[in-house]
């Protein structure tokens, strides 16, 4: 009896840790061939691209990255790819809403680390000063896993400056578009681009 009682124990145990295997997508990779240049060809992108948790990860990046370029743009993307719970009505940003104060202070570090962002792109490296590529662009999802009792998703993309993937918890709307709700391990510090001719330090 008591050996039917742990094989009942180990079977529930099995069984519970398939379910959690099967709720983790393996890694893959996503490439663009080009970028967004306009709000509206953004939305257009976001549309087709974050019906997925990993595609709505790679849109939050595209959005950082166009902040790098453009900061009005960049800013209208990324307030668009967030959840709206992490918005608050604003007379500025995008049609009457802007990023919270904490998440607008994550965004702004891309000011003076704008390499953050293009370390995502898989062509990067700081060997060479993270330099944007020519298209295409490979991003590259290690895994992605159910968390808060399945209720987010959480997407692990590597960042070519960093050890280990970083992860960027989405939530679903209701139209199927998977939007950013925690994005701060996205932005924080990568390894530090290799300064070219001369020492880092030496100035």
């Amino acid at each position: 009896m008591f050996d039917s009682i742990i094989n009942k124990v180990l079977g529930l145990f099995k069984n519970e840790v398939e379910k959690k295997i099967s709720n983790v997508i393996n890694a893959k990779s996503i490439k663009l061939d080009s970028l967004p240049t306009t709000t509206e060809e953004f939305i257009q992108f976001r549309d087709k691209m974050a019906v997925t948790p990993e595609g709505g990860a790679v849109s939050f990046i595209v959005a950082c990255i166009l902040y790098t370029q453009n900061k009005q743009l960049g800013r209208e993307c990324a307030i668009i790819q967030t959840d709206a719970s992490q918005l608050q009505p604003s007379n500025s940003g995008y049609k009457g809403f802007d990023l919270t104060a904490s998440n607008n202070n994550m965004l702004i570090q891309l000011d003076t680390k704008p390499y953050i962002a293009y370390s995502y792109i898989q062509e990067t490296s700081n060997e060479n000063g993270y330099q944007l590529p020519n298209a295409p662009f490979t991003f590259y999802i290690e895994r992605t896993e159910p968390t808060d009792g399945g209720k987010y998703m959480k997407v692990f993309i590597r960042s070519t400056g960093a050890d280990t993937a970083r992860p960027i918890r989405l939530s679903k709307n209701d139209k199927g578009i998977w939007k950013g709700m925690e994005y701060s391990s996205i932005l924080v510090g990568v390894n530090p681009p290799k300064l070219s001719g001369e020492k880092a330090g030496d100035f």
